[in-house]
């Protein structure tokens, strides 16, 4: 079993039109290619930007396929892999793909995270210096889901 957590710009912020559809189409893949995870996405009003934070975990060679299609996604930018490498057993087994809508209030506690999508931010990811993506992600298992 394996897993990537990666973190990107959007190009503009999207509508829950647009956040629906992506949820749609991510679960049809991740259901076909039994990959499962969580997406995270937040929205900074004061700059108007907005960031995607994601985790996928499945068969090495299905989570790359997979990341390989968000690559080359043009809807967000800056795609950076926080962490990635085998684990033992999936994190997010019942969820295709998770959702979570969060804002500055569900990241205070996270040091290196609480101003996901600063300039700051995107210089420690940059850098190598964002740790604890997977601790991050698991906080929203109880509390996200799949509609």
């Amino acid at each position: 079993m394996y897993h990537l957590i990666y973190v990107s710009q959007a190009v503009q912020p999207m509508t829950e039109t647009e956040l629906a559809g992506i949820l749609e189409k991510s679960r049809d893949y991740n259901r076909r290619d039994g990959i499962t995870g969580l997406l995270i996405y937040k929205l900074a009003p004061s700059s108007n930007r907005a960031n995607f934070m994601q985790l996928l975990e499945g068969e090495k060679a299905d989570v790359q396929k997979a990341f390989d299609r968000i690559k080359a996604d043009r809807r967000h930018h800056t795609k950076i892999v926080l962490e990635e490498g085998e684990i033992d057993a999936r994190n997010f087994p019942d969820w295709s793909m998770g959702f979570r809508n969060i804002d500055e209030v569900d990241l205070a506690t996270f040091e290196g995270y609480s101003d996901l999508g600063s300039e700051d931010f995107w210089a420690r990811a940059h850098d190598g210096q964002l740790d604890d993506a997977l601790d991050l992600m698991m906080s929203f298992y109880g509390d996200a889901g799949e509609d």
